[in-house]
């Protein structure tokens, strides 16, 4: 049995499958995920589990190289959960339409959704390289 880190099954299996290059969502409740993308759902309750919480749970398991966020959550609060944890370049996009953020997930290894509420709560990771 685990002692520390992620200690659920299904995200520390993910979370190891993660290859330099590979993209992985952490999103809010309510985020579309195209068919065929794992989901590894924590929502309990909306609110519960929140964003910055799981973000502070696979903070330490990751090298990251960048993130992608909306365009609309510049400014917010959603932003500066994932600025503070994580010193990566940050791009935007729409989150609309044809290259817009919902449509970035598309490719991605696998979505964590969280019970989060607040607007735009949506990141997409690419991972880096510990070496």
């Amino acid at each position: 049995m685990l002692t520390h880190g992620v200690i659920n099954a299904q995200l520390a299996q993910a979370l190891a499958g993660l290859r330099h290059k590979d993209r992985f969502v952490v999103s809010d409740a309510g985020l579309p995920v195209q068919p065929g993308i794992e989901v590894i759902d924590f929502a309990v309750a909306f609110g519960v589990p929140r964003f910055e919480q799981v973000l502070d749970a696979v903070a330490p398991e990751l090298v990251l190289e960048e993130g992608l966020m909306a365009e609309e959550a510049r400014g917010t609060i959603a932003e500066q959960w994932v600025k503070d944890r994580f010193d990566v370049p940050l791009s935007y996009v729409p989150h609309d339409g044809e290259n817009g953020f919902k449509a970035q997930v598309e490719g991605t290894k696998f979505v964590i959704r969280t019970g989060e509420t607040t607007s735009y709560s949506n990141v997409i990771f690419r991972c880096g390289v510990p070496f």
